[in-house]
């Protein structure tokens, strides 16, 4: 029964650690290019850079850039005027998101195979008779 009692505990602790590398994890890296003029706004993004735009009039839109003018910024069936973006974002994924989506997974497996195995512990006939057959 100690050994039930240890194998909660220890799904408990990484129940914390798997929820600990979620809220890390959501944690975006962003950066903002807030500028006055359209060719500024634009200035440090390229083709096959993911951004995120809000135009002056509140709408946002994601999307994988695949083609930048003087004049719009394109991609995934989006076109924008540089004119109408109020702010665009460069958006990059770093290695540590990826460790951390790694590591959320190592540990769900884990916790499932530990309840899977707490479960089963212990199974099987005994008697009360007290000769512990």
């Amino acid at each position: 029964m100690a050994t039930s009692t240890f194998g909660n505990k220890l799904v408990a602790l990484l129940v914390i650690i798997a929820f600990t590398f979620t809220v890390s994890c959501t944690t975006k890296n962003v950066h903002p290019f807030h500028t006055t003029t359209p060719q500024q706004k634009i200035e440090g993004i390229k083709i096959g850079d993911t951004v995120k735009v809000t135009t002056y009039s509140g709408e946002g839109y994601k999307f994988k850039v695949e083609r930048i003018s003087e004049e719009e910024i394109e991609g995934e069936g989006i076109k924008l005027d540089l004119a109408d973006i109020a702010s665009i974002e460069k958006v990059y994924i770093t290695g540590k998101r990826v460790a951390a989506a790694i590591g959320i997974i190592t540990l769900l497996v884990l916790m499932v195979w530990l309840g899977s195995n707490s479960e089963t512990e212990g199974a099987g006939r005994y008697s009360d008779d007290g000769s512990g057959k």
